[in-house]
């Protein structure tokens, strides 16, 4: 076997904190905190309806009684997601049956309305997850047992998927084409959520309490986390190829907070946090198997957890992941770094990730195209000319009308095939674009690159 590359990988504790935080203390499958390249967002402790925190990353402060908040929902929010492709841009998702999109202008007054409302559960929503390669492509798990897709502009869900069972998680894959989840029959579920059919379907855990679903990226593996029979803490690797039975199952300790795992597709490392737990684990997948890495370990126990995006790292410390943790009424953050002694730029440890810039739109996707997310460098240099180039998909939702007016200005037969075709050449083109940009940007990389080796050689001949 090769030797494991990040066995020195360790944790380490931001010194500012938020303080007076109040989180939430209801139960529920999300982690209750999500963090992205400018905001952490958390569900709030609050006596009717639903609301939540949104604050300022890289501003930790003691917040004051009147912080404003997104309120808005009708009941208790049970999940929420920043979107991708714009840090502006936060899904919720609750036991009133709605999911709600909300633009975060500014943190000075409460948000109480929502930029959009999707209604079409017939329970509350558990769990929701954007896509993470297609515009505006929202995924949904709700007690009324189905997982929905939704084209968030039409304010529609396209396609439902029933499950027959109470879902614990879900999870894109990769590319976007498919959802993981894992459900309170005990079972598995691999969705194509455009064909509106399961296309795998296995026993896992055979504990009681909650188990989780993740992808692990381009390895064409997946895990599953949950409980034995005795409700010690494991977790299964999957072969996506062969998932008749899993390759290995990891016994990890009794603890009774249920895991969540995060992948780290750049690194190929995965991650283990649990609700109430004091420590991260980590494992590097190499070989076809999940090997301990080592822990993050505090002395203060987390509520819970959240990774932000990879592009939001610092690399001049090669710190190559940062998590949010929520304290008893505080928000810290921990950086897990990779000591390196050079003082450069790390090309193992920082590859191209995901941007800001979707790899197709709603329409693509339902139309049945797959793409891969287009991706950035993270070297210094070049952060500022990639951001300029970044171009997104922008919300474009017209205001509903009256349904009197809307059926005097209801474009006949002809018309509407103009329209048709006119709207079908625009994404073609804004597709068009958009892969000319990933050219551009792959091109950017690759002279990087050679570059670098360049450098290296010419030093060597010296």
């Amino acid at each position: 076997m090769k030797a494991l590359r990040f066995k020195h990988l360790y944790g380490e504790e931001m010194k500012s904190k938020f303080e007076q935080v109040t989180p939430t203390t209801i139960t529920c499958d999300s982690t209750m905190v999500k963090a992205n390249g400018l905001y952490t967002a958390l569900l709030w402790q609050t006596g009717g309806g639903g609301l939540v925190c949104v604050l300022r990353s890289d501003k930790p402060a003691k917040l004051p009684f009147d912080t404003p908040m997104i309120k808005g929902h009708q009941g208790t929010i049970l999940d929420l997601d920043w979107y991708p492709f714009d840090d502006e841009y936060l899904a919720t998702s609750s036991q009133d049956q709605n999911i709600c999109v909300w633009k975060i202008n500014d943190l000075t007054t409460d948000i109480t309305e929502p930029l959009t409302t999707l209604s079409g559960h017939d329970k509350k929503v558990n769990l929701i997850q954007w896509n993470p390669t297609s515009a505006w492509v929202l995924g949904s798990a709700s007690h009324d047992q189905t997982v929905k897709v939704w084209d968030v502009q039409a304010g529609t869900a396209r396609n439902t998927i029933n499950a027959n069972a109470l879902p614990y998680s879900i999870d894109w894959n990769l590319n976007g084409s498919l959802i993981g989840s894992s459900w309170n029959d005990k079972k598995l579920k691999i969705i194509d959520p455009r064909q509106q059919t399961l296309t795998l379907e296995v026993n896992a855990h055979q504990g009681t309490k909650p188990q989780r679903f993740a992808w692990l990226g381009s390895t064409g593996y997946f895990v599953s986390v949950g409980f034995n029979k005795t409700q010690g803490r494991e977790f299964s690797l999957w072969n996506a190829s062969n998932p008749s039975e899993p390759v290995s199952t990891t016994q990890i300790d009794t603890g009774s907070g249920v895991l969540y795992p995060y992948w780290d597709e750049q690194l190929k490392v995965l991650y283990l946090s649990g609700k109430g737990d004091s420590s991260i684990k980590y494992f590097e997948f190499l070989d076809g198997q999940l090997h301990f890495l080592n822990q993050y370990t505090s002395n203060k126990p987390g509520k819970s957890y959240a990774f932000f995006p990879k592009r939001a790292v610092d690399v001049n410390i090669c710190e190559v992941n940062r998590v949010a943790k929520i304290e008893e009424n505080a928000l810290s953050y921990v950086q897990l770094i990779a000591p390196r002694k050079a003082n450069t730029f790390q090309e193992d440890l920082f590859p191209p990730c995901p941007g800001t810039q979707p790899a197709q739109t709603a329409a693509q996707f339902f139309g049945g195209q797959n793409a891969n997310a287009v991706l950035i460098s993270l070297k210094p240099d070049q952060q500022q000319q990639q951001q300029q180039q970044q171009q997104n998909v922008v919300f474009t939702q017209q205001p509903q009308k009256p349904q009197q007016q809307q059926q005097l200005t209801q474009p006949n037969a002809q018309d509407a095939q103009k329209i048709a075709q006119l709207e079908s050449t625009v994404q073609n083109q804004q597709q068009q674009i958009m892969d000319l940009q990933a050219q551009v940007q792959n091109l950017q990389i690759q002279n990087q690159e050679l570059l670098g080796q360049l450098s290296k050689y010419e030093q060597q001949q010296y």
